[in-house]
């Protein structure tokens, strides 16, 4: 007999097969995203600006004026350039209005137009109002500056402030007794806060950085 015939049989319940490793569960599906929100409604236009109580007043005397959005809280308006100093005699003068003292008349080079712009404060009723004459640019030549009414005739304190806004922006007020430029020098090229300005090359604004500037 041989050896293998001579081995005691194997006990199965002894050595039982070894298990085989759980399965894992299937994962569950990734939630599909959430549906996009539903685009919110465009929020309603605001609604123009309407006439405050200066535009009002100038109405009553016959002067039409656009309202434009407060600046800084401050009612503003636009005139059109044929009604600029009857209104701003009426403005100064009037018991209604008052606004009697000139704090600024500047310029702006806006997108589509050139802005003469005039901030009139009242000492009596510590009121303020911002005043614009709009040019469109498609109105003005090519080798040609914006055109705009002087004040300075009613209102004296407006001279330089006229000055400084045709040497910088290039807004030419019709008759100012004496419109040169009083910060750049009279043969100064182009109006520096004009957006197609360019800054001259020369001795004192070269590229150089071994220059002085």
């Amino acid at each position: 007999m041989s050896d293998e015939e001579n081995k005691p049989p194997v006990n199965n319940s002894e050595n039982p097969p070894a298990e085989k490793p759980a399965e894992k569960p299937a994962e569950a599906p990734a939630p599909k995203p959430a549906a996009a929100a539903a685009a919110k409604p465009p929020e309603p236009a605001a609604p123009p600006p309407e006439a405050g109580i200066y535009g009002n007043f100038l109405k009553g005397k016959g002067i039409d004026s656009t309202p434009l959005p407060l600046s800084v809280g401050t009612e503003t308006m636009e005139l059109k350039p044929s009604d600029l100093r009857t209104a701003i005699k009426l403005l100064r003068e009037s018991p209604e209005a008052k606004l009697d003292f000139l704090v600024a008349v500047s310029g702006v080079d806006s997108a589509d137009t050139f802005d003469s712009v005039y901030h009139l404060w009242s000492y009596t009723k510590k009121d303020e109002l911002v005043v614009k004459v709009r040019i469109p640019k498609s109105s003005v030549a090519a080798d040609k500056l914006p055109e705009v009414p002087s004040i300075s005739p009613e209102w004296p304190a407006a001279d330089w402030h006229e000055r400084e806004t045709y040497d910088l922006v290039g807004i030419r007020y019709l008759g100012h007794r004496y419109l040169r430029r009083i910060l750049n020098p009279w043969d100064w090229e182009g109006h520096p806060l004009r957006r197609d300005y360019k800054q001259p090359v020369d001795a004192l604004n070269d590229k150089n950085p071994d220059s002085m500037r």
